[in-house]
C-alpha cells in the first residue's frame, strides 16, 4: 500500500489518494477541493480509481466528491448518520464552493467492522463518532512475517478524529467531546504503538505519540 497525499481546499484539508501497487487501484479519502487536480494526479500514476471514501460529514472533507463521481462514475462511501450533510450542508453552506457542488448520486453506507478491499488492500472501518456523528477511521494493519516480528506498520486514517498533539473540535453542532474521548481511548489506543496517524489536517503522527504526549488527552 503506497499513500499520496495533497492538500486541498481553503481549510488545507488532507485528501489521501491509497494506492494498491500491485493492482494499481486506489480510493480516495476526504477530497474537500481541487476535484480536477486529483483525477490529474491519478491519471499521471496510471492509477484505476475504486472509490471515494469520507470519513464525516464536513464540507472541507466532502466538497469535490461529487465532482469526482459525476467524473468517474465511482461510488461515494460515508456512514449513514453523516450521509445527510451531502444533500444540505447546514451551517457549512456558506464555506466557498458550497454553492457550486455537486452532489453525490450514488451513495454507500458504511458502518463499524466493513472491509473496503481495492486490489490486495484491504482497510477496515472503525466507527468512531465525537468530532461528528458518524465520524469514521480507516485502519490497514499493517505486515508482520511469521515469527511476528515488527513488519510493515499499521496506518490508520483519522479524519478530524485526532491529530498531531492535538484532536478534532467538539464545539460545532453536533460534537460531543465525551464521545470523541471514548472513540480515541477505546478505538485509536488499542492500536498498536507503532501505527502510523494520517489525520484530516497538519501532519501524520503515530499511535504511541498521541498516548503518551497528546495534552488533550493526558
Amino acid at each position: 500500500m503506497k499513500v499520496h497525499t495533497r492538500v486541498v481546499g481553503w481549510l488545507q484539508t488532507n485528501c489521501y489518494i491509497v494506492e494498491d501497487e500491485a493492482s494499481r487501484k486506489a480510493i480516495i479519502i476526504d477530497p474537500g477541493g481541487d476535484g480536477q487536480g486529483i483525477l490529474d494526479f491519478i491519471d499521471s500514476q496510471g492509477l484505476r480509481l475504486h472509490c471515494v471514501v469520507i470519513t464525516h460529514g464536513h464540507i472541507d472533507h466532502f466538497l469535490e466528491a461529487g465532482f469526482i463521481q459525476a467524473k468517474t462514475s465511482v461510488p461515494v462511501l460515508i456512514s449513514e448518520a453523516d450521509s445527510k450533510f451531502l444533500e444540505e450542508p447546514g451551517w457549512m453552506r456558506a464555506f466557498a464552493g458550497a454553492d457550486k457542488m455537486i452532489r453525490p448520486k450514488d451513495i454507500t453506507f458504511i458502518r463499524e467492522g466493513d472491509v473496503i478491499t481495492f486490489g490486495d488492500t484491504c482497510l477496515r472501518v472503525i466507527e468512531t463518532p465525537g468530532h461528528s456523528p458518524g465520524s469514521v477511521c480507516l485502519y490497514w494493519p499493517g505486515t508482520r512475517d511469521n515469527e511476528g516480528s515488527e513488519g510493515v506498520p499499521g496506518v490508520l486514517f483519522s479524519g478530524d478524529l485526532i491529530f498531531s498533539l492535538s484532536v478534532g473540535r467538539t464545539d460545532l453542532p453536533a460534537g460531543n467531546v465525551h464521545q470523541l474521548v471514548a472513540s480515541i481511548r477505546n478505538k485509536v489506543f488499542t492500536l498498536p504503538d507503532d501505527t502510523v496517524i494520517y489525520p484530516g489536517h497538519d501532519e501524520e503522527t503515530t499511535v504511541g505519540r498521541e498516548r503518551t504526549h497528546n495534552p488533550f488527552m493526558c
